[in-house]
């Protein structure tokens, strides 16, 4: 089911302007609680190419002190009376070359104010502003800064690109306290990060912190964390995350935002909490997402519609076990999908993803992963490319089980021996050598009653003399290439005159 959620298209004044100046779509302001749009921001030309890092543009609404507020990228100005353009960029810092740009972003005629008691909007990349560094706080596998390999626990600068390979993924943690999760093989640029300061018209004129981050996906998939912050000496903007053709940004929610790949030919955003705006930057246009609902991105269509995504599937109960070579996760499938999605961490917060992979069938071929413990997320991707809500266990990964083929116990030479053929996987494959075969001997099941060790590195062990009565044997083996500490255990009835035996007492695994 289709839900359209009310889209307008995003348009300015447009009156005569220096040739210097064009015009894009890329802020974002309130509508409501919660509720972000689009707004077209005039950039000097000039100013853009003049620096290699030019400010933040960080939009969108969050919870303000003294009851400010946020249109874009800009603050409310409410007017004073006395008031003139020149006192207003005086008052917020913004040198005289750049305070026309004022009468542009508010379409002021003859560059005169409105009334006292209206308001204007002094954009956020004309105040005085500082660069915050990125902590780089997970990396897993093939991570890159700026082309060279790096680990997690280190700081860098805005403008950096940060890459993750196949079965990798990084998470970095913004000045807000918001986490981006970078997805294997995916590419991102840190455009900004900065710290932009404005004085706080009610409450005396002190200085606020405005926080902004701004993403440029350039490959794959990004997953975005934004927290509510009671911090109000810092205010926290909502970070943007910019594809080729939309903007997505918001403040206190979680979303994804992906790349048009070989796949699905558009970008794509999925709102998991709260609510973001979705801007067509090609048609100046905008969407508003509320929480389990997507949208795409076609470049050539002004009208973007609000999909609901797909629920998520049922998955199999925690704790699962998988054996390599049959270590394949397999899941119900959803009515509607087209696709579905698995995602494996090592850890329940997902900040350790090690595995990202989509399949036409509900399934995952998790043999190249390590063995232990692994979280999974699984989802359905409809038609048009959108991935649903998350489904999310875990499972435990193994190696293959051996087996201890043929396993008895013969006389030899008035001697009792433990025998075996072979020490292979379930599929019959033989372990490589070397092999130490392991064997613990106990008089009960729950081994508390122990009577001896033993090792062997060949086809037989010898038994010490043993009492008549039953025994339990408990075997494992050591072996590099599998690494598995399972044990077998099998039980015997020791008879009181090894010559009553028969020539080969085939064992008989316990439960």
């Amino acid at each position: 089911m289709i839900a359209t959620s009310g889209k307008r298209n995003i348009s300015s004044p447009m009156r005569p302007l220096a040739a210097s100046v064009f015009w894009r779509v890329r802020a974002i302001c309130p509508l409501a609680a919660g509720v972000v749009c689009a707004c077209v921001t005039p950039v000097l030309a000039q100013q853009q190419t003049a620096t290699s890092n030019p400010p933040a543009t960080p939009t969108g609404q969050a919870a303000l002190p003294s009851g400010s507020r946020v249109k874009g990228s800009s603050v409310v100005y409410t007017v004073q009376p006395g008031d003139t353009l020149d006192k207003v960029c005086r008052k917020f810092s913004v040198a005289a070359a750049q305070c026309p740009q004022l009468v542009f972003y508010n379409a002021l005629e003859n560059k005169r104010l409105p009334p006292a008691g209206q308001v204007v909007y002094v954009p956020l990349t004309l105040l005085p502003s500082q660069a915050r560094q990125i902590r780089l706080i997970q990396t897993v596998g093939d991570v890159t800064l700026n082309g060279q390999p790096v680990k997690a626990g280190i700081r860098f600068d805005e403008g950096a690109r940060i890459a993750a390979g196949a079965d990798s993924s990084a998470v970095v943690e913004l000045e807000d306290g918001s986490h981006v999760k970078v997805l294997p093989q995916s590419v991102a640029d840190i455009v900004h990060s900065r710290d932009y300061k404005a004085p706080d018209q009610t409450a005396g004129g002190r200085i606020i912190n405005w926080i902004g981050s701004k993403l440029r996906l350039l490959q794959g998939a990004v997953e975005a964390t934004v927290p509510h912050k009671q911090d109000t000496s810092h205010v926290g903007k909502p970070i943007e995350v910019e594809t080729t053709t939309s903007v997505v940004g918001v403040r206190g929610t979680e979303f994804r935002v992906a790349a048009a790949d070989q796949y699905v030919p558009y970008d794509r955003a999925e709102v998991l909490a709260g609510n973001v705006s979705n801007i067509n930057t090609w048609k100046n246009s905008e969407i508003h997402l509320d929480k389990g609902q997507g949208a795409v991105v076609d470049p050539n269509v002004a009208e973007m519609q609000a999909i609901a995504l797909l629920p998520a599937p049922q998955v199999p109960a925690p704790g699962m076990v998988l054996r390599r070579p049959q270590a394949f996760y397999k899941f119900s499938p959803v009515p509607g999908a087209v696709a579905y999605r698995v995602i494996v961490a090592d850890d329940a917060e997902f900040n350790n993803i090690r595995f990202s992979e989509k399949s036409t069938a509900p399934f995952a071929d998790l043999n190249r992963l390590p063995n232990g413990v692994l979280h999974i997320r699984a989802r359905a991707v409809d038609a048009h490319g959108l991935e649903g809500q998350d489904a999310q266990s875990t499972v435990d990964l193994r190696a293959p089980a051996w087996l201890l083929r043929n396993a008895s116990v013969q006389e030899i030479q008035g001697r009792p021996y433990l025998l075996w053929t072979a020490i292979a996987t379930e599929d019959f494959a033989p372990l490589p050598d070397p092999t130490t075969v392991k064997v613990e001997i106990a008089r009960n099941r729950n081994f508390t009653q122990p009577v001896t060790s033993l090792t062997s590195t060949g086809l037989r062990v010898k038994l010490p003399h043993l009492p008549p009565g039953r025994y339990y044997f408990r075997i494992g083996v050591d072996n590099d290439s599998i690494r598995n500490n399972e044990q077998q255990v099998f039980a015997f009835d020791m008879p009181s005159n090894l010559a009553e035996m028969p020539y080969n007492v085939l064992l008989q695994p316990v439960n």
